[in-house]
């Protein structure tokens, strides 16, 4: 507290003190006086107030009282060790009780007066660098992109390759891949051997209104569409690569809206997002993994294992989350939808909650703490949604709604102990109407991923994941033999605070799963992809 403000309470405290007096000394100056020279030597100066002992950290004055007589000794009390705080005093005792506080005051302003005068140099230096920095950000105000909006991005320049084995790897190599394959858009097969070098340019713009909320815009650039890791290529590596952000509706090299949602707290306790392009993973409480989505060479650590469940379409939709705290731990219940199709207005191609809106509904239960992380999920999916990465036969189109149900989490081990990593793990489950086209009744996925933050040194991160891609599980036929596996690892380097340079490599066990045979001729075939991965963030 200053020292005006300690006089103030001083007078404050003595005045309320004074005002107790008995209406005859305030009548009689002279008996006044005669009781002040009385018991003034009686009063003892305390130090503590632990000395008094008729003071109880109870009463109502107890914090100031403890105050004045330990920070600046000016209260005494009588050598029997009472203080009597409930007893009236004279004027002259008052003025004697402020008499001690005001010397005490000058001393401290004086000891202050006598550190500005010893630091008075270093005192000019620092309100020097104030003024500066004051006209620095007055000239950076004039010239600010805006007063609430903040304008951040990435760019990213790919370099990448991929290679083939198996007896199908030439039918693969050159070309020839017929009509099974998804993702082909009506380009025909073309060889993908070649080595590739392209962009993928993000740009952010983020608003808050009122500091707690969020307008975000994300705008989106690249010209992926016709190399190896492409989605329109048809390659292996299209099926669980996650390069390209383009739209088959989108031409390369064009910038357009990828996000555009608001998200805003309704309480202390809930919180709703809603946009007209807001994708999935947008509208959850919380993600269920640490395996980072800068990374993007390969999707399945991207959907926290489970692809059905967290199949991150976009389109327009809502949520609503909970957050409720439980002692450390903090539980989250999300409620969201989200129409794949929801910007049409014919309702015979889309359309808000219609048969043909390419919608889905999730729930999410979650736990978080500090270190950890653990959600469950279940997601409706209406056909004609996009359904996520996975074999050929998991990505063939649905007549009907399905199921799908997802759990995932992650630990941060390496808080303990910095050699040890990041765990995340994560698997899903999804049941298909009995009707299904193409006789699949079940589908699973799961993954493994292992990251270790600044491992060698500052920004050096290493990670590492395993699993198994989307996969039919049972048919109406039994058991079809779609499985495979893949591993995928990367090692970002630091060049700068905002330059970093990733190599990062994928095998791919079997990647066309129970279709190897119809779409390569053949009956075993596997893939081995690297890219060299420079990012730039600004």
């Amino acid at each position: 507290m200053k020292p005006f403000s300690k006089i103030t309470f001083v007078l404050l405290f003595i005045g309320l003190i004074a005002g107790q007096s008995k209406a005859s000394d305030r009548e009689n100056p002279s008996l006044e006086k005669q009781n002040y020279t009385e018991q003034s030597s009686l009063f003892d100066q305390s130090s503590s107030i632990s000395q008094f002992t008729d003071v109880q950290p109870t009463d109502w004055a107890y914090s100031a009282l403890k105050n004045l007589v330990e920070n600046y000794g000016c209260v005494a009390g009588y050598p029997n060790g009472a203080f009597k705080g409930g007893q009236a005093i004279g004027r002259y005792e008052a003025a004697a009780l402020l008499n001690a506080c005001l010397d005490q005051i000058v001393v401290t302003t004086e000891q202050i007066n006598q550190l500005i005068r010893e630091f008075e140099t270093e005192l000019a230096v620092v309100r020097g660098r104030v003024d500066g920095l004051e006209a620095r950000v007055g000239e950076l105000e004039a010239i600010q992109f805006s007063t609430t909006t903040k304008l951040s991005g990435k760019a990213q320049f790919i370099f990448g390759a991929t290679g083939y084995k198996g007896s199908g790897a030439k039918a693969v190599s050159s070309g020839k891949r017929n009509d099974f394959l998804p993702n082909n858009f009506g380009s025909g097969g073309f060889p993908t051997d070649a080595a590739s070098f392209s962009y993928d340019l993000h740009l952010y713009l983020d608003t808050s209104f009122t500091g707690k909320d969020r307008l975000h815009a994300r705008l989106e650039a690249a010209n992926m569409r016709y190399n190896a890791f492409g989605l329109q290529s048809a390659t292996p590596t299209s099926y669980y690569s996650w390069f390209y952000p383009i739209s088959p509706n989108q031409s390369q090299n064009s910038l357009y809206v990828n996000r555009f949602y608001y998200r805003f707290p309704l309480s202390n306790e809930f919180t709703a997002v809603v946009g007209p392009r807001v994708r999935q993973d947008d509208l959850l409480g919380t993600w269920p993994g640490l395996y980072p989505t800068d990374f993007p060479l390969f999707g399945m650590p991207i959907y926290a294992g489970s692809v059905g469940a967290y199949s991150l379409n976009i389109g327009p939709g809502g949520s609503l989350t909970w957050n409720k705290p439980i002692g450390d731990v903090n539980f989250l219940a999300t409620a969201l939808y989200l129409a794949g199709n929801g910007e049409k207005s014919n309702p015979n191609e889309g359309g808000i909650a219609t048969n043909n809106s390419g919608s889905q509904g999730s729930i999410q239960l979650a736990l978080k703490g500090d270190l950890w992380n653990i959600a469950a999920v279940w997601t409706y999916n209406q056909p004609g949604i996009y359904m996520g990465m996975g074999t050929p036969l998991w990505n063939r189109p649905t007549t009907d709604p399905n199921n799908s149900y997802g759990l995932g989490g992650y630990y941060i081990l390496n808080a303990h102990n910095e050699w040890l990593p990041i765990l995340n793990a994560g698997a899903g489950f999804t049941t298909f109407a009995d009707n299904d086209p193409y006789d699949r009744q079940q589908a699973a996925s799961w993954y493994l991923a292992l990251t270790w933050p600044s491992v060698f040194a500052e920004g050096q991160d290493l990670g590492m994941s395993v699993g198994q891609p989307t996969f039919i599980t049972k048919s109406t036929n039994g058991t079809p033999d779609d499985g495979g596996f893949f591993i995928d690892a990367y090692y970002k380097i630091p060049i700068t605070d905002r330059i970093a340079i990733t190599p990062a490599v994928q095998w791919a066990s079997r990647p066309y799963g129970e279709l190897t045979n119809q779409i390569t001729g053949k009956d075993t075939f596997s893939y081995f992809a690297g890219i060299l991965k420079t990012s730039f963030r600004f």
